[in-house]
């Protein structure tokens, strides 16, 4: 196990993750098959204390950057898709309590547990009556004398039987309009949740658990969060989940890769006569891996700039256009390698089986939808140059 406070050294931080995803892999097969939460993956995660990878040090937590995080996702991508996915999803909604705190006694409280207890953070932004639109709220925050009451009804939420905190969006009040939206931070113990839609069996990303519920949070008006919700999601919800989600594919497609090489190696080992064809398509898989990785760097140095001269227009687009790009290659990729295997490629097992890695990629572009993504963007791309500078 590793102390939290020894995970700002980046030998350790490396090691700890290396552990978990050695776990998760162990696993992956079996969450896949049964659709069941990665739970000795997740375990493993707390106990090695990368739940609180972000949290700075006044907390309690080693505050690493967001690049460090994105590598965890890589790692625990490559080892299994639906764990990795758990981990992006988590840290993303870490990096939303941490950035929009302010000033709050009881969020800080929160984040020094958060680092302590190991809290798994997951999000419930979404609602039936918005045809899942995250920038509006049906539901509504409902102060009473017994304190703060809200009901959200068909809130699509990920790992909820396994998260400890729950970052719900809602109207601030009655009368406010749909997009009036603020965040509360409603405890495991004082959330309610109970199932809304038919039961979880996807055909990738099986162990995420995605589900629809009708949530009710009863807590302290204390748990909402300062400030509007567009902003934590503007400013932070969005270009870390991009960039971390983008990080777990970055993480299925090299392993996918990963797969085809060591087919081909094995074939040369016996004998078999190297066929140009499938040598072209490594090169093939191999440029589109590092597009992604690319895409993957060049927005985590925009989220990272320190000047922040890039407009807010220009990193909105640039996260957006990450994600459906990323969603795209991930797909690539993973049939790339699938045409070097073959049809032990194709198997549900064996050495060289990829059916978990092709199933979790296709589940990229419709996790936020990509054709959504684009159409917001269609208005806001008409008026900006296509050539602008490096």
């Amino acid at each position: 196990m590793s102390s939290t406070t020894a995970l700002h050294e980046p030998r350790v931080a490396a090691a700890a993750a290396a552990s978990s995803a050695a776990t998760a892999a162990r696993h992956a097969d079996t969450v896949d098959s049964t659709g069941t939460l990665p739970q000795a993956a997740i375990d493993s995660l707390r106990a090695e204390g990368l739940l609180g990878l972000l949290v700075p040090s006044r907390y309690g937590g080693p505050g690493l950057p967001l690049r460090e995080v994105a590598n965890v996702c890589r790692g625990l991508g490559e080892a299994c898709g639906a764990t990795g996915l758990i981990y992006a999803m988590h840290q993303s909604q870490a990096a939303v309590l941490i950035g929009h705190a302010g000033e709050s006694p009881w969020h800080e409280t929160l984040l020094e547990r958060a680092v302590r207890e190991q809290f798994l953070v997951a999000s419930a932004t979404t609602e039936a009556a918005t045809g899942g639109a995250i920038r509006q709220s049906a539901c509504f925050i409902d102060l009473r004398e017994d304190g703060l009451h809200l009901d959200k009804c068909g809130a699509v939420i990920s790992y909820a039987h396994a998260a400890d905190l729950f970052l719900v969006s809602a109207r601030r009040s009655a009368e406010a309009a749909a997009s009036e939206q603020q965040l509360v931070a409603s405890l495991r113990e004082q959330t309610t949740l109970s199932s809304a839609g038919p039961c979880w069996n996807p055909l990738g990303m099986r162990g995420a658990c995605t589900q629809r519920y009708d949530l009710q949070a009863r807590c302290a008006p204390e748990q909402i969060f300062p400030g509007p919700f567009a902003h934590a999601m503007s400013e932070t919800m969005l270009p870390c989940s991009h960039i971390l989600l983008a990080a777990v594919w970055l993480g299925i497609a090299g392993s996918a890769l990963s797969r085809a090489k060591a087919f081909l190696r094995a074939r040369n080992r016996v004998g078999t006569p190297r066929n140009p064809i499938s040598s072209l398509r490594l090169a093939e898989g191999e440029a589109l891996v590092q597009q992604m990785r690319a895409l993957v760097a060049a927005n985590l140095s925009l989220y990272e700039s320190a000047d922040r001269a890039a407009s807010a227009t220009d990193r909105m687009v640039s996260y957006n256009t990450l994600k459906v790009s990323a969603s795209e290659l991930v797909v690539r990729a993973t049939q790339t390698a699938l045409r070097i295997c073959g049809i032990q490629g194709y198997m549900e097992e064996g050495d060289f089986y990829l059916s978990r890695h092709l199933r979790d990629a296709h589940s990229a572009m419709v996790m936020v939808n990509d054709d959504r993504i684009l159409g917001n963007l269609s208005s806001v791309v008409l008026g900006m140059p296509i050539t602008r500078e490096l």
